[in-house]
């Protein structure tokens, strides 16, 4: 993956998401990827039931700069 612009850390999947492994009985190694780690904001417009989804916060874990935002779950209208 990438490398943090500001402190040059690589970043990981790992480092943002809740990550579980687990082995199986045949010994393969199964990987789940679970909640997000940072902050969840929802922007909203002005006026009842306009929202514009949820947006998340991108953070460096090692140097606690923001590194950007994402949209997600958009719920139009």
């Amino acid at each position: 993956m990438g490398k943090c612009p500001y402190c040059s850390k690589e970043l990981h999947l790992e480092d943002f998401f809740e990550v579980t492994k687990k082995e199986t009985k045949k010994g393969k190694v199964k990987v789940r990827v679970g909640d997000f780690i940072g902050e969840t904001l929802e922007p909203r417009r002005s006026g009842p039931h306009l929202s514009w989804g949820e947006c998340r916060m991108w953070v460096c874990p090692s140097c606690d700069t923001i590194l950007g935002f994402t949209d997600y779950a958009y719920s139009g209208s």
